[in-house]
């Protein structure tokens, strides 16, 4: 169905897939380091008033940018992988471990909709654009005290995806 399209220089596209990756990578690892949820866990490890040093409120304010360019990449480092790699066919020998990339890649993207809609950012658009509040409602309270949870399970996938992109293409130290 969707086998590699490319034709062309098969390990260009690969390294592009995992330079694009990383440049990922570091969007969510900014995002995740400049959300409140993380402040909190940083709190719980006895590392406290983050948000009175000027370096990290200014790092802070951009936490919707960081957003953006997470959410702009991600799709973009996905059809990437996917142009250059194809959907895992039987008979090839790396489709094995191209499925539990795909899988955690997967995992990894539905869990930053979910993180993302349990996000303050969101919520700020949302009342932006439709002049409600959405944190008034019980049930979306409910879902937005959650985020943190929603942002293990984000860290978990993203760390699974990279560990086995590694194991299949070695990018790491040796």
């Amino acid at each position: 169905m969707f086998q590699s399209m490319s034709g062309g220089d098969g390990l260009f596209e690969e390294r592009s897939a995992v330079a694009l990756g990383f440049v990922t990578l570091a969007f969510a690892l900014a995002t995740f380091v400049s959300c409140r949820s993380c402040l909190t866990f940083l709190g719980r490890l006895g590392i406290k008033n983050l948000t009175e040093t000027r370096r990290y409120r200014a790092f802070y304010r951009y936490h919707g940018y960081y957003w953006s360019a997470f959410l702009i990449t991600l799709p973009v480092h996905l059809i990437l992988a996917l142009v250059h790699t194809g959907m895992p066919m039987a008979g090839d020998p790396d489709a094995p471990v191209h499925w539990v990339i795909l899988s955690f890649a997967l995992a990894s993207v539905v869990s930053t909709g979910v993180v993302f809609s349990s996000c303050r950012s969101l919520v700020r658009v949302f009342a932006l654009m439709t002049k409600r509040r959405p944190l008034i409602s019980p049930s979306y309270r409910v879902f937005y005290g959650y985020h943190a949870y929603f942002w293990a399970v984000l860290m978990l996938a993203i760390a699974g995806h990279f560990a086995a992109a590694n194991v299949h293409i070695g990018f790491g130290p040796k």
